[in-house]
Formats: C-alpha cells, sequence, structure tokens
C-alpha cells in the first residue's frame, strides 16, 4: 500500500516537539484534520489506545481508534489506526538546539471491506500533503509556545 517519508528541521528544542506529538490530547494543536480525541490514558505508552475524531481523504469525518505501536522517550513514536490500517511514524534528533524530524505516513492492508476502501483512499498525494501539514502544523504550534530567553 502508500506510503510517505518526510524530513524537516524544526526551530524547536527535541523536548517541546515531543510534548506535542506523544500526547494524543494536543493532536488537534497542530492537525487541523483532528476534531476530538477521546479515550486518552493518563500516561500514554507502548499499547495504549485512544478515539480519534477527524477528517480524512475526501474530508470524509469519523471516528477512529489509533494504537501507540513504537514509543522511545524523546526519540519516537508510531500510531496505528485500527480500521484502515493508516500509521504515522515519527523519529526525533536532537540538532543543536532544534529537532530534526522524519515523518513517515502510510496504510498497510487489513482485512474487512470498511479497512480496505478507507486503506484505498490514502494516496501517495494524500499521504505527501499530510506529511506537509503536519510538519507545518507542529512549526506553526510550537512558534506560539513561550521559550525561555526567546
Amino acid at each position: 500500500m502508500a506510503s510517505w517519508k518526510q524530513q524537516a528541521l524544526i526551530d524547536a528544542p527535541i523536548t517541546e516537539v515531543w510534548e506535542l506529538l506523544s500526547d494524543p490530547g494536543r493532536f488537534d494543536e497542530w492537525n487541523k484534520d483532528t476534531l476530538a480525541i477521546t479515550g486518552v490514558p493518563t500516561k500514554v505508552e507502548k499499547g495504549s489506545s485512544f478515539d480519534v475524531t477527524g477528517r480524512g481523504p475526501l474530508r470524509i469525518k469519523g471516528t477512529t481508534t489509533f494504537r501507540v505501536e513504537q514509543l522511545t522517550d524523546l526519540r519516537e513514536i508510531k500510531l496505528r489506526c485500527q480500521t484502515s490500517g493508516y500509521y504515522s511514524h515519527w523519529l526525533l534528533t536532537e540538532a543543536q538546539g532544534q529537532t530534526f524530524t522524519e515523518v513517515e505516513l502510510g496504510v498497510e492492508r487489513v482485512s474487512g471491506l470498511e479497512g480496505r476502501l478507507t486503506g484505498a483512499m490514502h494516496t501517495k498525494g494524500y499521504l505527501r500533503r499530510a506529511a506537509e501539514e503536519s510538519l507545518d502544523g507542529l512549526r506553526g504550534a510550537l512558534e506560539g509556545a513561550i521559550r525561555p530567553g526567546g
């Protein structure tokens, strides 16, 4: 199935970028397609799940369950939609006070008609735009953050 990988340097400390990426309750601060998050555990860890209401391909609104598949503090987080197989995989590296960020968005085949149909709508073009918008959204959310000495 389709995937898209993109890299960017974000002008913010890795701890600030990580705070946004690793807290599903804050996704709407940087992801314009996130409308609501429910069921976020007090402590997000590998295996945690939560529900996301958002807009996907074709601007279709829906609510699906996401699960945390990989989590390494200040380094890596991978989330997967349990319906469509859509995933977002983020890798962070500290870069002299900034954060080198690599994001991969994609869809892996899942069983069931709904999963196959939803997965088919996640084209390379859609994933590329979603990656660019996510990185831009992170930058925008972090620009509004108050930083010591800044």
